[in-house]
């Protein structure tokens, strides 16, 4: 459950950066160092927002369904769906690293989100092989 929870904040937080990517302008050619003035930020932003916080939510749900696969449907439905809520209470680790570190922090968290997911789903997977 913990490596899909991760999974999920991964790819929320690679949302965050996605969005402050747009809101900085980077992407529509404003000059560095000043913020693009709305259409940068406008629609595209929330777009990728909304989808990659629900994109995360659906990504931690499957990654729990699929690591689970050993116990029966109803526990693994539960179980998924905790790991979903779970994702809601560790996406909030974006915001303090977001105001502390900016971009680079954002990455570094998604970096290290991704490598302890991995690490965890290998060891459910592993636990999960029959002796």
């Amino acid at each position: 459950m913990a490596a899909a929870a991760l999974l999920g904040t991964v790819v929320a937080t690679l949302a965050v950066y996605g969005v402050d990517v747009l809101r900085a302008g980077l992407l529509t050619g404003a000059p560095a160092g000043r913020a693009a003035t709305g259409a940068g930020a406008g629609p595209d932003a929330a777009a990728l927002l909304v989808g990659g916080t629900f994109g995360g939510f659906v990504i931690a749900a499957v990654t729990a369904w699929w690591l689970l696969g050993p116990i029966d449907a109803y526990r693994r439905a539960i179980l998924a769906l905790a790991s979903s809520f779970g994702t809601v209470v560790l996406m909030l680790l974006a915001v303090p690293v977001h105001q502390w570190a900016g971009q680079p922090g954002l990455l570094s968290l998604a970096a290290v989100l991704a490598a302890g997911a991995l690490l965890l789903a290998l060891r459910a997977r592993r636990a999960a092989r029959p002796p």
